[in-house]
């Protein structure tokens, strides 16, 4: 594995170590929408998405197959 492939092994897995741990569950997100959010459960769900797959996007970006 060269020095460029570690690299961006690494970045990856920091990405998904973050999105696994720093984003709320959907039972923590329902619980906490109209208290701490001031949001309805729907609304937060679709952002929580969108905001993983932009992580996913930035995360994975530049990084090709390894044939």
């Amino acid at each position: 594995m060269t020095e460029k492939q570690k690299e961006q092994f690494n970045r990856m897995l920091i990405t998904l170590r973050r999105i696994a741990k720093d984003y709320m569950t959907t039972n923590q997100l329902k619980k906490s929408a109209e208290v701490e959010f001031a949001e309805d459960y729907e609304n937060l769900l679709e952002m929580s998405y969108e905001n993983i797959q932009q992580e996913a996007r930035a995360g994975s970006r530049g990084i090709r197959n390894i044939k």
